[in-house]
């Protein structure tokens, strides 16, 4: 069983922030979870709004700021929002990177940057859009990746097994025995999240 940080440590730290990621590696996970999205000149930021809002004092769409307008902000004690590769750099060797696909148009700058800075062996591609995670498998076949789903389970182990996705991701709100049965049969690995409760840890734990 791995441990994912989900944005980090984000019950310790902002966020997906440098500072949530150190929190994360600092408290033993094996593996951090990141969300990705493209600033307006095509950097990969790691935030998991599609607007600033929320996470930080500003205001407005990612896809609209340029870089040196997202970094002005503050997304929480005093942090910024993070490029792709300034979380690569922190985790480089100390933790494996599970990198969310979330706006339009990033796998071919998430897969250049994962190609010229990250170890393949050490990140997966997840997203709940099928096309994105079809297009970055396309570009990096090395890299696994995996189909998330929110809460419905849609068939998520026959859309995997379709379209060559080694992992399945559901909320932890829509597993159940017969889903995980179904995903190792595929050969497919289960990993969940929002799992923020120990009894329900022991029984996913229980079911494999």
């Amino acid at each position: 069983m791995d441990i994912v940080g989900h944005r980090g440590a984000c019950g310790h730290a902002p966020e997906n922030t440098l500072k949530s990621f150190a929190k994360a590696i600092e408290l033993g996970c094996q593996r951090v979870e990141l969300d990705v999205h493209l600033s307006k000149d095509k950097i990969p930021v790691v935030i998991h709004d599609p607007t600033v809002d929320r996470t930080t004092n500003g205001a407005g769409a990612v896809r609209e700021l340029i870089l040196e307008e997202l970094k002005r902000l503050n997304a929480g004690e005093g942090e910024q929002i993070p490029t792709l590769l300034e979380v690569m750099n922190v985790c480089r060797g100390r933790v494996d990177l599970q990198i969310e696909l979330k706006g339009k148009n990033t796998p071919r700058p998430v897969a250049a940057i994962t190609q010229e800075h990250w170890d393949p062996k050490r990140a997966v591609i997840t997203s709940f859009d099928l096309s994105l995670l079809d297009q970055f498998s396309s570009l990096m076949p090395e890299v696994p990746s995996g189909l998330l789903s929110g809460d419905s389970a849609l068939d998520l182990v026959g859309l995997a097994e379709a379209h060559g996705h080694v992992w399945i991701c559901p909320r932890f709100n829509i597993v159940t025995t017969e889903l995980v049965r179904k995903a190792h049969a595929a050969n497919l690995l289960v990993y969940v999240y929002h799992v923020n409760v120990r009894q329900t840890a022991d029984k996913l734990v229980e079911w494999g």
